[in-house]
């Protein structure tokens, strides 16, 4: 996709548990706050225009 579309590739930490496409990953939900809050800022900041371009 960044290959048409400028942009970049985020990973969100989960802790110490198995990768995403394991059978035994268990998503932490204590994690949402901390993504959506970095979220929210890139939203944020560039809405107000304080994010450059590449």
């Amino acid at each position: 996709m960044l290959n048409e579309v400028p942009g970049c590739y985020l990973l969100l930490g989960n802790g110490d548990s198995p990768p995403v496409h394991n059978p035994e990953y268990d998503f932490n939900d204590a994690a949402i706050p901390y993504g959506a809050s970095f979220f929210a800022s890139v939203a944020e900041r560039a809405l107000a225009g304080k994010v450059g371009k590449v």
